[in-house]
């Protein structure tokens, strides 16, 4: 019986590995953002070499040297925020390092660890260079006096087909106040819509020292596409930036969505945005929820980009919530333009939210009452049609001219409304024209978090 069971068993165990090794993936047409299947101990039937881990202790080892060379690394600190800029290298020609974990440490005069981060990213690919900028808040009165980056983690993989997907260019630096609003274009060669995209922003000073930094979350980046990214990146007091290098990852928290009829949730109806006379940007758009069912976090994306095809201004945010089949008047605050970029181009791009809940199942507001209350705000009346209060909400403005063309909009949210109520609110407007010429459209919706009340 002890002899059967072990024959049994032995033979279980021989077909685990043959089946194992005949589903290693081959090709780069797999998700590079799935979860990697567990690796099996190589057979006699594989065909590639196993992934193998990058070694992660300090002491030097000349027969498995670590790949990733740090090739530059600089701090700043301004009280007590402290950035801390590294680039760092593959020197490998065959192989993708894969889930490389950091460790990145700031230290005092003495030796004393005052901070500790451990951050990771997806890939870094054969002889690539990329950059990360790592951010701390420390205690009032300590003091940086070095920082070390360790790489402590990560498997190098000689078996995935698999390139670089994301790229940035046409990167500009714009001066506001002491710090730097720093814009460019993100593209994504992949046939997958990625999440929570990480932008790592390097400024450099004319004489190529690192001398500033700063970092964003961009929280969906299309298939196939490009869009405009905006972030701010603080300097040395006394540096002037002359160029910036941004770094986009795949991170931990990055996901994959694959392209399909969810893109076709929503119809994108009349939409335009405009340059003001005070070089403001501005408008709006008529959107429509397609299908039977919520959508939630509908994630819009716009950029605004000159002549040369530099950006001057991108902004993104959520609409919270569209009910079915509601068409939803949309618009954006006023953004102040670069006096030296002079916007010429507008793209706009929505990214369907998902199917969700919300606590009730039809938009109860309406809007009543709208007229110009000055040159810059439009007064409008919201009606709330609930017999229970309601926190807030949300109120859009659309501008036409007489030929009926979107030329400008506002936003605002407004405070508690009552149960069978309303309240006026005065919407900051921007647009081209005169108010006399205009007409204007108003929506108001809920968002998420809004409480329900007596």
């Amino acid at each position: 019986m002890k002899r059967s069971f072990s024959f049994y068993a032995i033979t279980i165990l021989i077909l685990a590995i043959l089946l194992s090794s005949c589903l290693v993936p081959e090709g780069p047409d797999g998700d590079p953002t799935a979860t990697a299947q567990p690796i099996f101990p190589p057979t006699l039937s594989e065909t590639q070499d196993p992934l193998q881990p990058i070694n992660p202790t300090p002491t030097p080892n000349l027969n498995n040297p670590n790949p990733v060379r740090i090739t530059e690394l600089e701090y700043l600190q301004e009280d007590t925020e402290v950035l801390v800029m590294a680039k760092l290298f593959n020197t490998l020609t065959d192989a993708i390092l894969r889930d490389v974990l950091l460790e990145v440490q700031a230290l005092d005069a003495v030796g004393n660890r005052i901070a500790l981060e451990r951050v990771s990213f997806r890939y870094l690919f054969p002889r690539e260079t990329t950059g990360f900028v790592q951010e701390f808040q420390l205690n009032a009165g300590l003091e940086i006096a070095t920082v070390e980056v360790h790489v402590i983690d990560g498997l190098i993989d000689r078996g995935l087909k698999y390139k670089q997907a994301l790229t940035v260019s046409n990167t500009a630096a714009f001066r506001v106040g002491n710090d730097y609003s720093v814009t460019g274009w993100l593209s994504n060669a992949d046939p997958y819509t990625y999440t929570q995209v990480k932008l790592n922003a390097i400024a450099y000073n004319q004489a190529g020292q690192i001398v500033g930094g700063g970092w964003k979350i961009f929280d969906f980046l299309p298939e196939k596409d490009q869009v405009g990214f905006n972030l701010r990146v603080n300097a040395k007091r006394g540096e002037t930036v002359d160029h910036v290098e941004v770094h986009p990852w795949l991170t931990s928290y990055s996901a994959s969505l694959e392209g399909g009829n969810w893109w076709n949730s929503l119809k994108k109806g009349e939409w335009n945005f405009v340059v003001d006379r005070y070089h403001q940007f501005a408008g709006g758009a008529m959107i429509e929820n397609q299908t039977d069912r919520m959508l939630t976090e509908t994630f819009y994306i716009l950029t605004v980009s000159d002549e040369n095809d530099r950006i001057c201004q991108a902004s993104n945010g959520y609409i919270d919530v569209i009910w079915p089949k509601e068409k939803v008047a949309f618009a954006i605050e006023a953004l102040q333009l670069p006096k030296e970029c002079e916007g010429k181009t507008v793209d706009f791009v929505l990214v369907p939210g998902e199917f969700g809940q919300f606590p009730i199942e039809f938009n109860p507001l309406g809007t009543s009452q709208t007229s110009f209350s000055d040159e810059n705000h439009v007064s409008v009346s919201v009606i709330n049609n609930l017999n229970a209060a309601v926190s807030q909400s949300r109120v859009y403005v659309v501008l036409r001219n007489e030929d009926g063309r979107i030329v400008g909009g506002g936003y605002q949210t407004t405070e508690i409304i009552r149960g069978g109520s309303y309240v006026n609110v005065s919407v900051p407007v921007a647009y081209l024209g005169s108010p006399d010429s205009l007409s204007i459209t108003a929506f108001a919706t809920l968002p998420y978090g809004v409480e329900f009340g007596q």
